[in-house]
């Protein structure tokens, strides 16, 4: 393969990812709770897509396979979180003190739980949708989903 046909393949795939942008964009928002650290785990994940050699070429596995990169990537960036306990607070405006408090209750939680509930609420996925984007069984995702709820009353009940 010629470097022009190479450069013409690279642009086309770099073109295919910037049009799911938007909604991983969206997705490692409500994941990560932070603007700056959702756009660093989609430019990670466009970045490992791109030097990935088997990328789907069908439309709903290009699809399913960028959510999935977003999905570990923005995890990734929790763990990273979680572990430095160097960031700052999101920087998510908020009009409400029970917003703040919201917030603060899932940011405590561990990086699986904040995933779960951003996919079942805020994404609201279907259990299948959650278990191929996490590549778990759906009885593992009901099983986690009541597990991050669980917790999550726990940590709002701190809160108040």
């Amino acid at each position: 393969m010629t470097d022009a046909t190479t450069m013409r393949l690279e642009n086309g795939r770099i073109a295919e990812l910037e049009s799911f942008r938007a909604e991983s964009l969206r997705l490692a928002v409500r994941i990560t709770g932070n603007p700056s650290t959702a756009e660093d785990a989609v430019q990670t994940a466009f970045l490992k897509i791109l030097q990935a050699p088997n990328v789907p070429q069908l439309a709903p596995l290009v699809k399913a396979y960028v959510r999935r990169a977003v999905i570990r990537s923005a995890m990734d960036a929790l763990q990273r979180k979680h572990e430095w306990e160097a960031l700052t607070e999101p920087s998510i405006p908020s009009r409400t003190q029970e917003r703040l408090e919201v917030r603060d209750a899932l940011a405590r939680l561990s990086p699986e739980h904040q995933t779960i509930l951003a996919l079942a609420i805020g994404e609201e996925l279907s259990y299948k949708e959650i278990a191929a984007a996490m590549e778990i069984p759906m009885g593992t995702v009901a099983s986690r989903l009541h597990s991050a709820k669980a917790a999550f009353r726990a940590q709002w009940e701190i809160t108040e």
